[in-house]
């Protein structure tokens, strides 16, 4: 089992990077660049765009940062514009080199809800 990455603990595997997304991604991407490891990180999907600059970084040099962005739904907006990542889909699908995975359900892949 592994589990933080402490001063106490330095076996730990894991790094808590708090709300920091730039950083988080930036970091990242200094791992990868050392080698030896495939690094991810994790946020909202809607914070994803505090990282762009650093996941444009990741794109661009073609490393291989796994990017997962949790909590992706519309009914996040009820928390304002900040919460509402309407762009971010096509920023992400439009960088050079970034493949986007995105799980949809069946209402929001249907054509008949365009129609709607």
């Amino acid at each position: 089992m592994s589990g933080d990455f402490q001063k106490d603990t330095p076996i730990g595997r894991y790094l808590r990077f708090g709300v920091r997304e730039h950083g988080m991604a930036a970091i990242c991407n200094g791992l990868f660049a050392h080698g030896g490891v495939r690094p991810f990180c994790a946020t909202f999907y809607n914070f994803i765009g505090y990282a762009l600059g650093a996941v444009r970084v990741s794109a661009l040099s073609q490393f291989g940062v796994l990017y997962i962005a949790t909590h992706d739904s519309i009914f996040l907006g009820e928390d304002g514009p900040t919460h509402q990542p309407i762009e971010m889909n096509a920023s992400l699908r439009s960088m050079p080199n970034m493949f986007l995975y995105r799980p949809a359900d069946g209402n929001e892949v249907s054509a008949q809800n365009l129609l709607d």
